[in-house]
């Protein structure tokens, strides 16, 4: 959930080299002071080395300026936000915004990952509550009618519908030939399962006898998906099937239909999902009206490159 909310707030923008004063920014003249600027680039980094990221390779130093630029406009945001706590009189420290940002911690999976991305993004847990307290106000009469909850559901059906799957097994072998021999063995009546222990070349194939189990489309390499899906229940690749791995005897087992659920059954998650899109629809035209009107003044070094 958490990459939802930060999604609000982010926009990608340019920076040149950090060259300015003691201020890198100022937001309706509050100032953004360099040394809080530069210690949220060095924390940002921590976490990015962290997941892998050298940035003293050319990759790293192609990544730097724009991952910098992004931390500061997070700032310049943070600070309209706390501009906006103290003009609509709101408490950050209040229970239904602690309750969210816990949702958030939650969702997260423990306390360190929260604050890796919390910093990752260049945000502060002050910053959060700041975000979440404004959230909540503009968006706090915003609702939904029966009619528009049924319209996000037919615009949004296949998000709530049931994908077609397939559930096969498969023998895969290097050349055309090996498999056309498998499938002349399996036309006098040889069980596929003990097959695919013996002949599959696929790791795991001996104790799985080739299951994939079952799967939608978009999972599976092109080919080999698209013969899967074109194949009757019951019945195995007449011809191989080549692909990247090599070339494939197919068995499905099973073919399920999409298939939509009842929209009743699902229309109190409808009705949730299609009020968060209206909240956050309402919130985005307010902070970027916010965004505009503001009073934005970079330091030398530091206005974004456009």
């Amino acid at each position: 959930m958490i990459y939802g909310v930060l999604a609000l707030m982010l926009v990608t923008t340019g920076c040149s080299s950090l060259v300015g004063g003691k201020w890198a920014v100022k937001v309706n003249e509050n100032p953004i002071l360099v040394k809080d600027y530069d210690a949220r680039v060095e924390e940002a980094q921590k976490i990015y080395e962290k997941q892998g990221m050298k940035f003293d390779t050319d990759q790293g130093k192609q990544a730097l300026p724009q991952i910098k630029s992004q931390l500061l406009d997070r700032m310049v945001e943070g600070e309209l936000m706390a501009q906006e706590v103290k003009k609509l009189a709101l408490n950050p420290e209040d229970e239904k915004v602690k309750e969210q940002e816990e949702t958030i911690k939650k969702n997260m999976g423990d306390e360190a990952t929260f604050q890796d991305t919390l910093k990752q993004q260049g945000m502060s847990e002050t910053e959060l509550r700041n975000f979440l307290a404004v959230y909540g106000k503009i968006t706090n009469d915003v609702t939904v009618s029966d009619a528009d909850i049924k319209s996000f559901y037919d615009q949004n059906i296949a998000y709530y519908s049931q994908p077609e799957s397939v559930k096969a097994r498969h023998i895969l072998v290097k050349t055309e030939d090996e498999a056309k021999a498998i499938i002349a063995q399996l036309d006098t009546g040889v069980n596929f399962e003990e097959l695919a222990k013996e002949k599959s070349i696929e790791t795991g194939a001996k104790e799985s006898g080739g299951d994939l189990g079952s799967f939608t489309k978009g999972k599976m390499v092109p080919e080999f998906e698209t013969a899967a899906f074109a194949q009757k229940v019951g019945t195995y690749s007449t011809t191989p099937v080549k692909t990247e791995f090599g070339y494939h005897v197919i068995k499905v087992e099973a073919h399920t239909p999409a298939a939509a659920p009842e929209y009743e059954k699902v229309k109190g998650q409808v009705g949730q999902d299609a009020l968060n899109q209206a909240k956050d629809a309402k919130f985005q035209t307010y902070f970027d009206d916010l965004r505009k009107n503001a009073k934005i003044e970079y330091s030398q070094g530091y206005k974004p490159i456009s």
